[in-house]
């Protein structure tokens, strides 16, 4: 008897968006755009069983917080007539791309500021090409038939940010250097692995979807708009195959191609081609799986704000109000001040997870650190396991318990929670054991 096949189908969608240039669009962490060098995507899946839908989608953007990140899962939501619990959206994280944050600008930024109103035109804008793009793409909906599961070695393009001295304190050696002692310096604990999904509806390909874990980025701060590494070698393989190819950055905030990149067009080739190598050699090593049942959980996180003085709101506060306060310290005291508000309305950060057979896809918050991946992989080696970091990044980097202690580094200046790791991994370990909240 031949076993029943799942009332699964899917669908893919695409859209641009791209902001108009000389404008000043996003929170102001990248210059005005003057040139763009590749046009921004988004791209995602519709995935329908049951007539019930579930969408995971990934932007070519730096990051998206609070309300517009709400406000766009919102929209991925109503174009595909679901919930937003049933939605994950994620950033890619390149930094030639625009971080959007209405809620945060309104802090920093008067009503009539031109950041402000082409930020708030340029998020409406996208928004609207979201909902064309998935209300277009359920007229295509074609079944799954099966899976395919695969993965390559990354050769020299991850290396760990935070390089532990001989006196116990930390050095950061962020996206690209040109010092020989840091591009000398052992390249440190990664996920090594461009991990792989095919969806098949018999023997044909419908679309593949890679997770690979580290910072994008190969040099940016010129005024140019770039999907940079990860959608040079993402859109050559689609444009190859001809087959739709989907990429999310994994669990990859204390991780960058630092060792390896010394910020050159020539060092960014290199890269480029090695992410395309790694997505194309795991395509060779296939391993068929029947098509399963989805199943779609969630569950919530109510983290904690930092105590320490300086993420408190009185000195935030003191900044916002100085007209002397550069641009950057402003946008930070205006994201710790909303995320701070967040947190004393009881707002709770929600996670998901995509369950096909023994594939999870699962979706994460922030900028969590490599570890977690590696934790949940090694609990649930019997899984194949892909992980989406930058959902909702309003909180900053989810870091280890140590990282909070150590001396020097960059990312727990950048956090804005206390120690999360064990309110994480519990919550990973929820949805991985099948105990969240099923719709």
């Amino acid at each position: 008897m031949t076993a029943e096949v799942p009332d699964l189908q899917v669908a893919v969608f695409s859209t641009e968006i791209t902001p108009p240039l000389n404008e000043p669009v996003g929170m102001g962490f990248v210059p005005i755009p003057r040139t763009i060098e590749h046009p921004l995507l988004a791209k995602g899946v519709v995935f329908k069983q049951n007539n019930r839908h579930y969408v995971l989608c990934a932007l070519d953007w730096m990051e998206v917080h609070n309300e517009s990140y709400d406000a766009l899962r919102k929209t991925l939501a109503e174009a595909a007539h679901t919930t937003s619990a049933c939605v994950a959206l994620h950033c890619l994280h390149q930094h030639t791309a625009p971080a959007i944050d209405s809620t945060s600008q309104k802090l920093y930024l008067k009503p009539e500021d031109p950041r402000r109103i082409a930020s708030l035109k340029y998020e409406q804008r996208v928004t609207k090409l979201l909902h064309t793009a998935v209300r277009k793409s359920l007229k295509s909906m074609q079944p799954i038939t099966g899976l395919g599961i695969s993965q390559c070695l990354v050769e020299r393009v991850a290396s760990n940010r935070r390089l532990k001295q001989a006196d116990g304190s930390i050095r950061a050696r962020l996206s690209s250097t040109k010092d020989l002692e840091l591009q000398n310096a052992p390249q440190g604990l990664i996920d090594p692995w461009m991990r792989t999904l095919s969806l098949f509806n018999q023997n044909q390909c419908l679309l593949q979807i890679h997770y690979y874990a580290t910072h994008p980025q190969s040099f940016y701060g010129d005024a140019r708009i770039s999907y940079d590494t990860v959608g040079i070698a993402r859109e050559r393989l689609q444009k190859k195959n001809n087959v739709f190819q989907l990429y999310f950055t994994a669990c990859g905030g204390n991780i960058a191609m630092g060792k390896y990149n010394n910020g050159t067009r020539e060092a960014r080739q290199e890269l480029s081609e090695r992410l395309f190598q790694a997505m194309e050699c795991s395509l060779t090593q296939i391993e068929r799986l029947p098509a399963a049942p989805l199943q779609w959980q969630t569950t919530k996180i109510q983290f904690t704000p930092r105590r320490a003085a300086e993420f408190q709101n009185a000195p935030q506060q003191s900044i916002l109000q100085n007209q002397q306060s550069p641009l950057s310290q402003k946008i930070k005291s205006a994201m710790i001040v909303t995320w701070n508000e967040r947190l004393k309305q009881g707002d709770q950060i929600e996670l998901s997870c995509l369950t096909l057979g023994k594939v999870r896809l699962l979706h994460l918050p922030g900028e969590p650190f490599v570890e977690f991946q590696l934790a949940a992989q090694k609990t649930h080696p019997e899984l194949f396991l892909l992980t989406a970091g930058y959902g909702d990044c309003a909180m900053g980097y989810i870091g280890t318990e140590i990282s909070y202690s150590d001396r020097g580094g960059y990312e727990q200046t950048w956090s804005f929670i206390e120690p999360g790791e064990a309110l994480l991994q519990a919550a990973i370990e929820q949805l991985l054991a099948g105990n969240g909240c099923p719709h």
